[in-house]
């Protein structure tokens, strides 16, 4: 018998919020590049293409004592049904006893970890004089990109945010101002996305998009870029061009060249995967990131079952403490 534990949206949300899954997703990174951690194979199905899919990210950190797996589903159709697009779970098993811990909301961790994945790219790879941000995509992933730089980057002081639905950015802008006074949020139309992407001095792309949407001409330089969008096959966001053109970061080289903004310079011979640098690496002091102030820098996230896992074992630990969830006995 052993005793497992569930937590919903709201139990998760109560036990761990942006700052601890920074220091969670970088802890993953470095795990991953020491070979204490490491992903297994994604599947991807699409039941229908552009409205159903299956997600299934499986991995484990023996050095922090855990495995498990992500499912996740993505239906198109649910906001007209009143459901959310995007739903699943999270398992966490321990590796010494081999027995699972408890289960998650996968939505809400997946909201967290990637947004704290963008915050550990952006202060690793942005200049720390940065003032000026962009993001693009002004979706639920906007706004854990937003909390993640509102921690990570101090000298910000105004964040422009672009969407191909212009009043998705107004809307973006009126409800997220007040949670950052710090911050001057602004909302500009996508037709000057040109002019704002020259501008600024940070940018995070995260949309949904099958066709780049920046040019490697309109970026100025010392920009960081983290494009976080692209995270299956036919994605992109950013010129092929432009990608070939900075200094590449990524999460997992293996998964950027298959399916992360990199696969399109790859497979047009503009990239291979030794000019890419994994973001462990430069954390643990292996290798170098940012070496010039005016190098562009660019960090291609995909998504890692290894960050869900994390984060998903300091909920269930503080849980444990706390007493907060349903815990059943199999």
């Amino acid at each position: 018998m052993y005793p497992l534990r569930l937590l919903d949206r709201s139990q998760f949300e109560s036990l761990v919020g942006m700052a601890e899954a920074i220091e969670g997703v970088d802890r993953a990174y470095r795990l991953f590049s020491r070979g204490e951690a490491g992903v297994f194979p994604v599947i991807v199905h699409q039941f229908d293409p552009g409205k159903r899919e299956m997600d299934l990210k499986a991995g484990h950190l023996a050095g922090a004592g855990v495995f498990g797996m992500k499912m996740l589903g993505w239906c198109a159709e649910n906001e007209t049904r009143g459901l959310p697009p995007l739903a699943g779970l999270i398992v966490v098993m321990d590796v010494d006893k081999q027995q699972p811990i408890g289960i998650l909301d996968g939505t809400p961790v997946t909201f967290l970890r990637t947004g704290a994945a963008g915050a550990v790219g952006a202060r690793t790879f942005a200049r720390k004089d940065s003032r000026k941000a962009l993001i693009v995509g002004a979706g639920n992933q906007g706004r854990a990109q937003l909390w993640g730089l509102s921690l990570s980057m101090p000298a910000l002081k105004s964040v422009s945010v672009c969407d191909i639905v212009d009043e998705h950015a107004s809307r973006f802008v009126s409800e997220q101002q007040a949670r950052y006074p710090a911050f001057k949020l602004r909302a500009v139309p996508f037709k000057g996305l040109s002019e704002t992407a020259s501008a600024v001095d940070l940018i995070v792309t995260c949309t949904r998009s099958r066709e780049y949407i920046l040019r490697k001409e309109w970026i100025s330089p010392g920009t960081h870029i983290n494009a976080i969008g692209a995270d299956m096959p036919g994605k992109q966001e950013l010129e092929p061009e432009l990608v070939a053109s900075a200094k590449i970061f990524a999460d997992s080289a293996a998964q950027v060249v298959a399916k992360g903004e990199c696969q399109h310079a790859v497979k047009l011979g503009l990239v291979s995967a030794e000019n890419i640098t994994e973001i462990g690496t430069v954390l643990e002091g292996t290798r170098t990131g940012r070496t010039d102030p005016s190098d562009v820098t660019l960090f291609d996230a995909t998504g890692m079952a290894i960050q869900d896992l994390v984060v998903g074992a300091i909920a269930l630990e503080k849980a444990k403490r706390s007493k907060i969830g349903m815990v059943v006995n199999f």
